[in-house]
């Protein structure tokens, strides 16, 4: 899996798509129910899919300790089922659109941000969460999160994303394992 990132507006956009083997009706579930969510996206959110919600992202290995508090909140912004997904997260907007192809569907994910350092760390991030994902709707184990295997797919996008993009964030620095 791999993703696109460029400027966008007056923000950064960093946009992954690909074809799931599910419909949008499984896909969607494994997106918005909660025992499912957590087990592939990088923390607990707490609060509702409904448009207007104040969510509330909780880590659960101190990887959010020492953040502002503004960092660890969201609000959800479009709900439709089993299409668009859209919230924010700190100063970060996701938007999960979901189209009918053949038997699957089509999965477009972007995260819009205003810090073109972050691309690299964010890419990596969410190219284990989708490869979880996957495993999810596959009925197989997940990978538990290794900081090496994010290592490797964060080498890859410095490489990628650094000639335009300039230098790229790694870990913050209270980051477990980093």
């Amino acid at each position: 899996m791999d993703c696109t990132f460029g400027a966008v507006g007056g923000g950064y956009e960093l946009a992954f798509e690909r074809r799931l083997e599910h419909p949008p009706e499984k896909v969607w579930r494994v997106l918005t129910e909660k025992d499912l969510l957590q087990q592939w996206f990088p923390c607990h959110i707490v609060g509702e899919w409904v448009v207007g919600e104040t969510l509330r992202f909780e880590f659960q290995h101190g990887e959010g300790d020492g953040l502002p508090e503004g960092d660890l909140r969201g609000e959800v912004l479009t709900v439709d089922p089993p299409k668009l997904l859209e919230f924010t997260w700190g100063q970060h907007q996701y938007r999960f659109e979901l189209s009918p192809d053949g038997d699957g569907c089509h999965l477009r994910f972007t995260e819009t941000l205003a810090d073109p350092s972050q691309g690299a760390r964010n890419a990596a991030g969410w190219e284990m969460c989708f490869e979880n994902l996957d495993a999810i709707m596959q009925g197989v184990e997940i990978a538990l999160f290794a900081f090496e295997v994010w290592q490797g797919k964060f080498d890859k996008y410095v490489k990628k994303f650094e000639p335009e993009m300039g230098p790229q964030q790694g870990p913050p620095e209270n980051y477990p394992g980093s």
